[in-house]
């Protein structure tokens, strides 16, 4: 996933590397055709490199440099506007520096140089096609990423946030928090990672020393670090990478998913990093990763891709169980008792962790949100989804919430006769709106019947056609009340029940996804009754929307894609026929913004622009027609904002020209906010500081 198409930067890269300067335009007209939107894309990141200049030049003659050159990097020494303060930390990837930054602005960063070894031209073209998309994360837990380049030597090197902290797991077993003061540091870190991902980034190696926890005000908080990195010197897994960097690769590959394992990089998306998270979880439970650091210094190389993709974890407290010995020194540094730890453990933070650590990833979960919200129910006692809770798990977490209430069994037992009673009352009122939908739409066609033989029979003479054209038009009134009744019954009964009645209720999102199902389907039939009807198509077309956003919210995004589309093509056959309503509209606009996201989750960069567009154009014609509607300006630009944002990468002057506009369209002071937040970080992105 990538703002930037992955196939424009797989020719760029094969155009760098493969092919002269002048032989570019011939090899981009076999390898484009007719796509000039992807040559497009190719040309920027082919003019991105000419800015590298001289760097490529200079850095040729050192692509087969070996390890054994020497380093001139070391304190007191320069790299281009960065003066080396003191090195922090050496690992299999490269040396970590504080750097002090003497222009534009002066500040200390955090300066990696990476190892001889890797192809630098490679790693810095890859770096340059990241760089827009990390300038536009904005998140606490998150460190910025600023700059990238090469040295005299040829080189890369990025340019960090500075963070002054320790990694994760040190950090926790240093000051002996206990699980769940570990939990609940752990949970800003899904988040961080959930921002990422809505950006379009995917860290691929998460990590405890890419996790470092700094004090502010006394209070720890975890930050993400390395951004981009991964990505940028990504490079297959083979025996030559096993000896030049086997420290490192046996560190990551600790912590890498089974399709990371692959040998590719082609299955590698979101779902990645969760299974990374899940090893992090994993390790500050039972101080120790699935695959542990002996077994993976004494097997074969081969062995550990197999380990990797086929081998199934034992569950945390299986691992604790077992550790033995070290059982004592594990539970001390967590502040309890060794028993209680693997009893703490057992069942709710196994279903959690394993979840994410599953082969199969579509059977982790879908987002790092969807993650940080179990482990946030379990820390509020409330009922975890890592696994199908049965009746008397649901029992045992109600109980458990409600201590002080519950005093007897009895009164257990009446929780879930009210609650049984609750779901009859719901199936009771929706077989009622059923049968009265159906009586209704009998009579609704019975009218239109009528009405149909009562125009026939006006063509017989002019007299008794004035009579039958009245008796037609109070039919046909007669029965547009009768459909107005049906729909409002359907909509009440069914639509608002599972829309709002039953959002807040827990255990019931099934029952809310079941009524709104069915109230789809009535809405079908009515279009099948009369095609024609525009008020049938319009409120089916709404029954998609809301279906749509109901998959949304259980993560199917799939299947919310479809249902969004789904409506877009009625509301596009009603407005061929005549304008829609401004608040019919104005849904309209906000549906194409909640498709957008759903197409950043599914990765389709492409898309969701041409949706966030559509959006935009809608809200421009609304303000267009009420210019004074201070409601019209704000929702432009929010769908305008929205649409600078996922633009920034591969139109960077559209973007800010977006952003300017936006200014002199609005005071509310929260959307002026986001406004110059973005502004900054896409200036920044540019280097103009």
């Amino acid at each position: 996933m990538n703002v930037l198409s992955e196939q424009a930067k797989a020719l760029f890269l094969e155009a760098t590397e493969g092919h002269a300067p002048e032989d570019w335009p011939a090899f981009l007209d076999r390898a484009c055709a007719d796509d000039s939107k992807l040559r497009a894309g190719v040309e920027r990141l082919l003019r991105a490199r000419a800015e590298l200049g001289s760097f490529h030049e200079n850095a040729r003659p050192l692509l087969g440099a070996t390890i054994d050159v020497a380093v001139s990097e070391r304190p007191g020494s320069s790299i281009g506007p960065y003066k080396l303060l003191q090195q922090l930390g050496e690992g299999g990837m490269g040396t970590v520096f504080m750097a002090e930054q003497t222009e534009p602005v002066k500040r200390k960063v955090a300066l990696k140089v990476i190892k001889h070894g890797m192809d630098s031209r490679q790693v810095i073209a890859r770096f340059e096609a990241e760089r827009q998309a990390l300038a536009m994360m904005d998140h606490v837990n998150i460190a910025r990423v600023f700059d990238g380049g090469a040295t005299e030597n040829g080189r890369p090197y990025f340019v960090m946030e500075l963070v002054h902290g320790v990694p994760i797991t040190k950090y926790c077993d240093d000051n002996h928090l206990t699980p769940r003061q570990r939990l609940e540091l752990f949970v800003p870190v899904c988040q961080a990672i959930q921002h990422a991902h809505q950006k379009g980034i995917i860290h691929r190696d998460i990590k405890p020393s890419n996790v470092m926890v700094t004090l502010y005000d006394g209070k720890p908080v975890p930050k993400v670090i390395d951004f981009g990195v991964a990505k940028a010197t990504e490079h297959k897994l083979t025996e030559r990478t096993l000896f030049t960097q086997y420290g490192t690769m046996v560190g990551t590959l600790e912590y890498m998913s089974p399709e990371q394992a692959e040998m590719s990089a082609l299955g590698v998306d979101t779902r990645s990093d969760i299974y990374s998270l899940g090893v992090l979880l994993y390790e500050l439970l039972t101080g120790s990763t699935p695959l542990t650091h002996k077994r993976m210094r004494e097997a074969a190389y081969g062995e550990i891709l197999r380990m990797i993709k086929e081998e199934e974890p034992p569950r945390p407290s299986t691992r604790l169980s077992d550790s033995g010995e070290a059982l004592a020194s594990i539970s001390a540094q967590r502040r309890t008792e060794p028993a209680k730890l693997t009893k703490l453990v057992r069942g709710e933070l196994d279903w959690i962790v394993m979840k994410t650590l599953e082969k199969d990833r579509n059977r982790r979960y879908e987002t790092a949100n969807g993650f940080a919200a179990d482990v946030q129910r379990y820390l509020t006692g409330e009922a975890v989804q890592a696994v199908p809770p049965s009746t008397t798990y649901r029992l045992r977490k109600f109980a458990r919430r409600n201590k002080r209430m519950l005093t007897t069994a009895c009164v257990m037992v009446l929780a879930l006769v009210l609650g049984a009673g609750v779901s009859v009352w719901q199936a009771i009122r929706a077989t009622d709106a059923e049968r009265l939908a159906e009586m209704r739409l009998e009579i609704a066609d019975t009218n239109y019947r009528t009405a149909e033989e009562q125009r026939q029979r006006a063509a017989a003479s002019e007299r008794e056609a004035k009579t039958n054209e009245s008796l037609a038009k109070d039919a046909q009134k007669q029965s547009a009340e009768s459909l107005k009744d049906a729909l409002a019954a359907v909509d009440q009964m069914l639509t608002r029940v599972g829309q709002e009645r039953l959002a807040y209720v827990p255990q019931m999102e099934p029952v809310r996804r079941e009524l709104m199902q069915d109230a789809l389907k009535f809405y079908q039939r009515f279009l099948q009754k009369n095609s024609a009807d525009p008020l049938i198509r319009r409120e089916t077309a709404l029954a998609y929307r809301r279906l749509a956003d109901v998959h949304r919210n259980l993560g199917q995004y799939t299947e919310a894609e479809t249902g969004f589309r789904k409506a877009f093509a009625i509301f596009d056959e009603l407005e061929a026929q005549a304008p829609l309503e401004p608040s019919t509209r104005r849904d309209l606009s906000l549906a194409h913004l909640e498709l957008a996201n759903t197409l950043a989750l599914l990765g389709n960069r492409k898309e969701q622009a041409n949706s966030t567009r559509r959006a935009v154009e809608i809200a421009e014609q609304l303000v267009k027609e009420y210019p004074n509607d201070p409601n019209q300006a704000d929702m432009l630009v929010d769908a305008s904002y929205t649409l600078a944002a996922v633009t920034a990468a591969s139109q960077p002057e559209e973007s800010e020209k977006i952003l300017r506009r936006n200014l002199t369209l609005t005071k509310t002071p929260y959307l002026r906010a986001n406004i110059y937040r973005c502004l900054g970080a896409l200036l920044s992105g540019q280097g103009r500081v």
